[in-house]
């Protein structure tokens, strides 16, 4: 607050009724124009009075609105850690589900591929039965094989 600023003017206020009461006094003025100098040195002191009111209500006003800002700041801080812990937790998460998806896919490789090869030895082994059937058909049907000397 301009307090020096409002002494001057006070001082300055003063300065001008004195000069004005010596007038007064020099042209024979009586009480009634001491009166009205004494009521417009009072009016004066109430301007810069006034004056320092605003000054202050200004200043006060000016603090608010500082906090104010500095509360917003402070909020929209706080947001933005907080996004950037939720992002964090979003890239850990799909991190995490995407090794889980790619070891589900090789579990299910691992057994298409152990099913398939049980398919295959399903499969040798009946054409095994078969041949084997086969080649027991070729020696039963071949003459004289299993004539009696």
């Amino acid at each position: 607050m301009a307090t020096g600023a409002a002494e001057m003017q006070i001082e300055q206020a003063d300065i001008s009724l004195a000069n004005t009461l010596d007038t007064i006094r020099q042209t024979g003025g009586g009480a009634g124009g001491a009166t009205a100098l004494a009521q417009a040195a009072l009016q004066s002191k109430k301007g810069v009075s006034a004056s320092i009111e605003a000054q202050e209500k200004a200043n006060e006003d000016k603090k608010a609105q500082g906090e104010q800002t500095l509360q917003q700041q402070k909020m929209a801080e706080a947001q933005r850690l907080q996004n950037a812990d939720v992002a964090g937790e979003q890239f850990m998460f799909s991190t995490r589900e995407g090794r889980e998806l790619q070891q589900l896919d090789r579990t299910a490789a691992l057994l298409g591929q152990a099913k398939a090869a049980e398919a295959q030895a399903n499969q040798d082994q009946a054409s095994a039965i078969g041949g084997m059937f086969n080649t027991l058909g070729s020696i039963a049907s071949t003459p004289g094989l299993f004539k009696s000397t």
